[in-house]
């Protein structure tokens, strides 16, 4: 029997990693098999009951035992999957007794009872595991206080009868605030460990203990104890009390070190921000922890530091299948030894694989209520598509063409026919019309001209034009026409105020093809054009379109570099043509990415990082040498392999306040 212990850093992240993502390990039943335990004990799920998912909850092979946190989202979280064939005694979540019931609340409402997360009477079926701590329960700080230690979702505990297995989590020692939490759970776990004990059980402890023992276990010893002001390593509360919690002095016993007595670098935990792992620049913060009893059973014990998708590794450890009792007193070869096998040990004990806290047995998934996200997915029912031969309902409702099937049921907006032949469309007017009725008012309503067809020439021409504006019906009856930007637009029209005016061209909608229609002195008289600005008022134009004798038309437009003088700020933006090479260059010289600096010890290009930390400079993007972190830092003159001390600023002081994903 294999147990493992692996802090996932966020268990649906898993299936992103190599070798997880690939066509083999597409699903959570491929990763465990991968793994290759028959108890997985996972730390630091991050997940709350309400995303639980079925394929994540509902593994085939494995029952799926979970502990959430209570108030928060994403933080912390347990989960234990054990193959379907091994029985349990009893499961627990928390390590105090007090979400399963076990310990009363000190003051009950007559006829009221206490229960798990979910609200489960207990009864002859669901077992006590036992040892649980000689406390004040009666005293409500004391219960409240249990009740808050267990709220975060950082321990179950599975009965196999033969032993008592405890899946943990332990509270990191982020501030001086958390480590009286911290010492709590400390001393509540090792309470309910030597309770068990007193009572002749054996016990495994699985998990991130989250402290580091020795110097041993740490890979820069000396540098915490510069940094930290302390020549002893040990003179911390976690370590004294975890040193204490082990033998000889402690009831447990690291069963990596019986196996990796005096191993250098056999870190667990390795700190992602920095490429930290590669290097093996880490800590030991994971653990297998038995009682002498249960040790002559485990053949092996060692870390998976292939094994990738966190930022830390697995532990493993297995146990023999049969174990020899070897009697002092017999010294002949000649009897047979008598030995035992640990399935017969387990099944001696009795147990069922199905456990209230199973997650096959949670309302959600055991059919007795359905989440809220199966309201919004698409049922089979509407997505079969339909097999009757007969007309379908789109068909129906499908307007009958009275031209015939081969012709198009709709036809294009702006087709020539239907600007030019359709009585219900209003005449073309010319521009010295809509010129003079900019200021006199609408004229009574009269019987529109029919308008005169134009050659297929003049019909493509405004087909062209019509559909790069739309036409606009004022209150009054006008007509006003608004440009759309077409292409791609120039840099200078971001550095423009969101309320400038808006010149519209009227004959390059109203009248494309007048030069068609006109005499030769009308083609050299320059077209009227008129400013809409952002309010509805008409200015000046500040652009006008001429013809000369051959034909060719020229435009002169409103140009930046003119108004360079008196525009603030345009000196930084300008000059700007409208040449469709400079724009592009403009575009490229923009969007080009910053060089990428080399460090000066490696010659390699460096990485780019961002600064989250609260502060004046979070947010600012900078320059660190790509190697991994050395066991010195990052000072001058260690191995070549080892990052080196360069460093430099992406964006200049000032644009901190602004976050940079």
């Amino acid at each position: 029997m294999k147990f493992m212990t692996w802090n996932v850093n966020g268990i649906r992240a898993l299936i992103q990693y190599h070798p997880y993502c690939d066509d083999l390990h597409k699903n959570y039943r491929e990763i465990l098999d991968y793994l290759g335990a028959d108890i997985i004990c996972l730390q630091e799920t991050k997940i709350t009951r309400s995303k639980l998912e079925t394929d994540l909850a509902l593994v085939p092979g494995y029952n799926s035992y979970w502990s959430f946190h209570r108030t928060k989202s994403g933080y912390s979280g347990v989960a234990i999957y054990v193959k379907d064939n091994i029985k349990l005694l009893a499961v627990e979540e928390g390590i105090s007794g007090v979400l399963c019931g076990n310990i009363s609340p000190p003051i009950s409402p007559p006829g009221s009872t206490s229960g798990s997360q979910l609200d489960l009477v207990l009864d002859e079926k669901n077992r006590k595991v036992g040892g649980y701590p000689v406390m004040n329960t009666e005293d409500p700080l004391v219960y409240a206080r249990l009740q808050e230690l267990d709220n975060e979702g950082r321990g179950i505990i599975l009965d196999f009868g033969f032993f008592v297995l405890f899946n943990l989590y332990c509270p990191n020692e982020t501030d001086e605030t958390r480590l009286p939490f911290k010492m709590d759970y400390y001393n509540l776990l090792e309470a309910r460990v030597r309770g068990l004990i007193k009572e002749g059980r054996q016990v495994m402890v699985l998990g991130d203990m989250n402290v580091i023992p020795s110097e041993i276990d740490h890979c820069d010893p000396a540098k915490w104890k510069k940094e930290s002001g302390e020549s002893d390593f040990t003179n911390t509360l976690p370590r004294k009390w975890f040193n204490g919690f082990l033998a000889p002095n402690g009831p447990l016993i690291d069963l990596f070190r019986v196996f990796h007595k005096d191993e250098l670098g056999a870190f667990t935990c390795w700190n992602t921000k920095i490429n930290a792992r590669p290097s093996n620049y880490g800590t030991r913060l994971d653990f297998i922890l038995v009682t002498e009893g249960l040790l002559p059973w485990f053949k092996s014990c060692d870390r998976l530091p292939h094994i990738v998708g966190s930022d830390h590794c697995p532990v493993i450890a297995e146990m023999l299948p049969e174990l020899k009792i070897e009697n002092p007193n017999n010294k002949t070869q000649q009897e047979a030894v008598p030995s035992l096998l640990l399935q017969d040990v387990l099944d001696s004990y009795g147990g069922s694989t199905d456990h209230a806290l199973a997650a096959k047995f949670y309302d959600e998934f055991s059919g007795k209520q359905q989440k809220l996200s199966l309201f919004f997915k698409k049922s089979a029912k509407e997505s079969t598509p339909p097999t009757a031969k007969g007309p379908t309902v789109a068909d129906l409702k499908r307007p009958v063409s009275n031209i015939g099937d081969e012709e198009p049921r709709k036809k294009p907006f702006f087709s020539a026919d239907r600007i030019f032949n359709t009585p219900a469309c209003s005449p073309v007017a010319t521009s010295s019309q809509i010129a003079g009725s900019i200021n006199t008012p609408p004229a009574p309503a009269s019987t529109p001209p029919t308008p005169t067809p134009l050659p297929p020439k003049s019909s493509a021409k405004i087909l062209s034009k019509a559909t790069s504006a739309r036409t606009v019906l004022g209150k009054a009856g006008s007509k006003k026409t608004v440009s759309k930007p077409g292409g791609q637009q120039s840099v200078l029209s971001f550095f423009s105020s969101p309320g400038a005016s808006k010149q519209v061209p009227l004959d390059s909608v109203l009248e494309p093809s007048i030069s068609d229609h006109t005499t030769n002195s009308q083609k050299t008289s320059s077209q009227p054009m008129l400013s809409q600005s952002s309010d509805g008022s008409s200015s000046l134009p500040l652009f006008t379109e001429t013809h000369d004798e051959g034909g060719s038309s020229s435009s002169s437009q409103f140009s930046p570099s003119d108004f360079a003088d008196w525009i603030p700020g345009s000196q930084d933006v300008l000059p700007f043509t409208s040449n469709e090479k400079s724009t592009t260059s403009q575009w490229q010289t923009l969007f080009t990415p910053k060089v990428v600096p080399k460090c000066k010890f490696h010659q390699e290009p460096c990485t780019e990082y961002t600064v989250n930390k609260k502060g004046p400079n979070k947010g600012r993007r900078f320059f660190l040498c790509s190697k991994p972190v050395g066991p010195e830092g990052d000072s001058i003159g260690q191995k070549p392999e080892y990052r080196c001390n360069y460093f430099q600023w992406l964006n200049p002081p000032g644009n901190g306040a602004k976050k940079i994903n």
